[in-house]
């Protein structure tokens, strides 16, 4: 939202020689029955993160066996001809060049330095790469996100190299789109896995969400110009992965996939880019009108605007929604509850320390710029995040007045989430008297995954963080009338 405090860090992963790059993420190995897998990598460390990287190879390549053709009009998988390459980033950063056990690798040849705190597909040689070096990104957000992010990003890179076979990136499209439908493609991988078709990676909901966490870490930075855009904000990245979990990778691959609407975009203004995008805690709190009180930050009366007009639209009144704060708020998720909506005098409910800790709650990454050591900073502002929590809130009272609907099940929450993406997008303009800025969509995104959830919020009532985050996207993607 416009006027927040602190701009966020963030960590932009470019690839300067592949045709696609992905950022990269966790995991070490799990003990299982299944044996390791035996995959040929040049450089190869014998430590558990290459152990971890094969594992996810293996089970990506057989997932692309069995679904290739249906993208490749039946033809067979055609292996990658250059092979997979392990790295150890650090000493390429000391040496300046690449160790002679990987310097065939063509990228690498071309620029040795594209593979630190890297992992992507080289067009060149049709090779994967990596970086595997302790304190790098791919072993950093391993540690704290699992084995299933590793699997997940190297789904991303086979979803670059099935592109090259269909001739999509010799067409020279945005950044954004491949990257995107290589996210899709990644999304069908998890799919499969779900269902059981995975060897080395049996994913259960928590192991996801976990790695979705760690993806929504390497989104794009905010873009100074339209021209930087590379991957794509968290929210844009999260959602192609769900309509590849949700359709498959004839979804991903049909042509109409680059007709996709993306969200990232620049700040609009200098004062918004200086304040990081965060109006205070103070001002999210204030359920005051900004014109009558400048200290206001403007969401509620936004939320009851918006809500009013909805009602008339289905022929429905609806009145205002009012906020107070209190230590042990009545309604909620739980009877920890520290933050609800209260049907029976319109209210939501807030406590103070806990409404703080969702503001400054989201999970950065900072980088030394001369190691190249990768850090998860914890505890960053991020006032949407807070400002989502309100507009579920808002939903259901929406749900309750309009329809006299329960609020307090599963699908209450859901139905509130949805309606939470409509109301987005409603505010995700560039200009307008109440608007969101440019890192709030991933502020959502992150609400959904780790706030809302919460006992102390609105409890997860049988739903995982990838199924509110759904319900969010079907929200922002269709209209009210979606939900």
């Amino acid at each position: 939202m416009r006027n927040r405090a602190v701009r966020l860090l963030v960590l932009v992963l470019t690839c300067l020689l592949a045709a696609g790059c992905a950022s990269i993420l966790n995991g070490f190995p799990r003990g299982r029955l299944t044996p390791n897998a035996h995959i040929p990598v040049h450089g190869d460390s014998g430590g558990s993160f290459d152990t971890t990287v094969k594992n996810a190879l293996s089970d990506v390549i057989t997932f692309w066996r069995a679904n290739y053709p249906k993208v490749a009009n039946g033809k067979p998988f055609p292996p990658l001809r250059g092979g997979f390459y392990s790295v150890d980033g650090a000493t390429v950063l000391q040496t300046r060049r690449a160790p002679a056990s990987v310097a065939k690798e063509a990228c690498l040849a071309k620029q040795p330095s594209f593979v630190v705190d890297n992992a992507a597909y080289c067009t060149l040689d049709d090779s994967v790469i990596w970086d595997r070096s302790q304190g790098h990104l791919v072993p950093v957000l391993a540690t704290h996100y699992g084995p299933t992010l590793v699997a997940l990003v190297f789904a991303h890179e086979f979803g670059h190299a099935i592109q090259a076979r269909l001739g999509i990136t010799r067409r020279n499209l945005p950044t954004i789109d491949t990257e995107s439908q290589a996210d899709c493609a990644a999304g069908a991988f998890v799919a499969s896995a779900i269902a059981g078709h995975a060897r080395h990676f049996p994913i259960n909901t928590a192991d996801l969400d976990d790695a979705l966490n760690g993806y929504l870490l390497v989104r794009d930075s905010t873009p100074e110009s339209p021209q930087d855009i590379s991957h794509g904000n968290g929210f844009d990245r999260l959602s192609a992965l769900e309509d590849g979990i949700q359709h498959g990778v004839s979804y991903c691959y049909r042509p109409a996939y680059f007709k996709r609407q993306f969200t990232e975009r620049p700040y609009v203004s200098d004062s918004d880019y200086l304040q990081g995008g965060n109006e205070p805690l103070s001002a999210v709190l204030n359920p005051n009108n900004p014109k009558t009180d400048k200290n206001a930050g403007g969401l509620q009366p936004n939320l009851n605007a918006f809500w009013t007009a909805a009602g008339k639209r289905v022929n429905k009144s609806f009145k205002a929604v009012s906020v107070k704060q209190a230590a042990s708020p009545k309604c909620g998720g739980s009877t920890n509850s520290q933050f609800g909506y209260c049907s029976n005098d319109n209210t939501v409910y807030y406590d103070h320390a806990y409404a703080s800790k969702a503001y400054y709650s989201l999970p950065t990454l900072s980088v030394n710029p001369q190691t190249a050591v990768v850090s998860v900073v914890e505890h960053q502002p991020a006032d949407f995040a807070l400002g989502t929590l309100f507009a579920i809130g808002w939903g259901m009272a929406a749900r309750h007045q309009f329809f006299n609907a329960a609020i307090d099940n599963r699908a209450g929450l859901l139905a509130s989430i949805c309606y939470t993406g409509s109301y987005a997008k409603s505010i995700n303009k560039a200009s307008g008297t109440f608007v969101l800025s440019p890192p709030d969509m991933d502020e959502a995104t992150y609400a959904m995954l780790d706030l809302v959830g919460q006992p102390q919020a609105y409890g997860a009532r049988g739903t995982t963080g990838l199924q509110r985050i759904q319900a969010f996207v079907k929200g922002y993607s269709g209209d009210l009338s979606s939900c």
